[in-house]
């Protein structure tokens, strides 16, 4: 005898998967419909199984439209924005959650996801990222805090907005037993909502205790259980610190702003009040350190977070930022 299964209704395909991402919520609005949010902005919702209406820019929506793709929507005929789409079928389906991912994606994009999530990098086991964050004084910029997963104790590297409210998420992942911050800055964002001990170098102690309470501080470098090296790198700020994390897989090194993602290039941070000479003493020893992942604080929106690179590609990337610095 055979079992047929039977299919999910649409509907609910359509919200298994939308409300499985990072950030989002789910649930009936007043008039009934289905609604998707990431924070308070909607990217979509559904009429049961039958319909789903967004809201684009009016030139995406031109181009959606255009392509057959969303119809005008029928409280608003004739008006651009305002979207409709029938779901009649699996490619419907497929396409409603397409439509709801680029919504999603542009509010990501511009204003973050939430606060509250801590999510595995790609290609990097045991390393967490939080949902990014708009850097205030730059929008253009998001940061992100992250979670080395360690037998030994979790570490958590960097501070964000908001970062308080991924204390459950952080939980989850076995909770931290030390928050290092790389740089004086950072204390804006530090809470000890997060319940863990923060660290910092000597030099920047004064800034970040003002914000948050110090556990400890140092000013040389050091190994932490053989696996997460700190190695003060002063220049952006005096108390400016690297640290180089052995994950038995990668050796990834977290720069803070010392060295960011502009777009995916390698890009300094030298602000009025840096150090130049001791900002080139820095890159100069970070050229000569071995690892294969550049995890920065800050990365321009869209773009991407971390690097992949190897010594020779690092070294080049370094010499680059060191030629700018010099000559200006």
């Amino acid at each position: 005898m055979t079992t047929t299964v039977a299919t999910k209704p649409a509907g609910q395909q359509i919200s298994d998967e939308v409300a499985s991402w990072p950030g989002v919520t789910a649930g009936t609005g007043r008039r009934g419909e289905f609604g998707f949010r990431v924070g308070r902005r909607e990217i979509g919702h559904l009429h049961g199984d039958r319909s789903a209406h967004f809201s684009f820019p009016k030139e995406i929506w031109r181009d959606l439209f255009a392509q057959g793709r969303v119809v005008h929507h029928p409280v608003f005929p004739g008006k651009e924005g305002p979207a409709a789409r029938r779901i009649e079928n699996e490619d419907d389906v497929r396409d409603v959650i397409a439509l709801l991912r680029l919504n999603y994606d542009r509010v990501i994009e511009r204003y973050g996801a939430p606060a509250g999530t801590f999510e595995p990098v790609v290609s990097i086991p045991a390393l967490y990222a939080s949902a990014p964050a708009p850097l205030p004084c730059a929008p253009s910029l998001h940061t992100r805090a992250f979670l080395l997963a360690r037998d030994r104790g979790n570490v958590l590297v960097y501070s964000v907005p908001g970062l308080e409210s991924a204390a459950a998420a952080i939980e989850e992942l076995g909770g931290v037993s030390r928050h290092y911050l790389n740089h004086g800055h950072e204390a804006m964002f530090a809470s000890d909502g997060i319940g863990a001990p923060v660290f910092v170098h000597a030099d920047d102690r004064e800034t970040v205790a003002g914000q948050v309470h110090v556990r400890g501080t140092f000013s040389k470098r050091h190994t932490l259980d053989d696996d997460l090296e700190i190695i003060p790198t002063p220049g952006h700020t005096a108390g400016a610190t690297a640290l180089l994390w052995d994950s038995g897989e990668h050796r990834v090194l977290f720069t803070g702003d010392t060295i960011y993602l502009d777009q995916g290039e390698w890009v300094e941070a030298l602000l009025e009040s840096s150090d130049r000479p001791a900002y080139i003493d820095s890159l100069e020893l970070m050229r000569e350190l071995d690892f294969d992942v550049l995890v920065p604080w800050a990365a321009s929106a869209g773009g991407p977070f971390h690097a992949l690179t190897g010594k020779a590609h690092a070294r080049r990337r370094i010499d680059l930022i060191l030629a700018r610095l010099r000559s200006a």
